[in-house]
């Protein structure tokens, strides 16, 4: 599974402080993880958003993972991201972290963007803008650049 180090990372991290760095010898994984932002302040839907980096066996990995603030509305399930009319690298996901995300109880994790080395450079110059979409929910989200500029290469 190409995204099974991100989401890995993200189970060993769950509620952990609101940033830092990871390792874990049973899985070879090594990262760090930027704190919570909001990254969308939609009526109904507050989004939440932290970076991660994943090291593994010389391979670096860096992804968005956006969180979904629980606010008695129905749980968002987003299918794509867009952002400037080109599809992200988004999954959805669909583990259950006990309701924990980086030490916030009230978020549930509702999908993963995959940065690749191009959309990371531009993020860190402009942040990033997307449209998340789902079966009957469209939300927008930004995520700042300085959010972006905290990660390693």
């Amino acid at each position: 599974m190409r995204y099974l180090p991100l989401i890995l990372l993200l189970v060993v991290t769950a509620c952990a402080s609101p940033s830092g760095l990871v390792s874990s010898p049973q899985t070879g994984l090594n990262g760090q993880y930027t704190s919570q932002v909001v990254i969308s302040d939609h009526p109904h839907h507050v989004l939440m958003g932290h970076l991660i980096t994943v090291d593994r066996n010389g391979t670096r990995s860096h992804a968005l993972i956006i969180a979904h603030r629980r606010d008695g509305v129905h749980r968002l399930r987003m299918a794509q991201a867009w952002s400037n009319g080109t599809e992200l690298p988004f999954t959805a996901t669909t583990l259950q972290l006990d309701g924990c995300t980086h030490g916030h109880c009230r978020d549930s994790a509702i999908g993963i963007v995959t940065l690749s080395d191009g959309l990371l450079a531009m993020a860190r110059r402009e942040g990033l803008s997307a449209r998340l979409t789902g079966r009957s929910d469209a939300v927008d989200i930004h995520v700042p650049a300085r959010l972006f500029q905290s990660l390693p290469d």
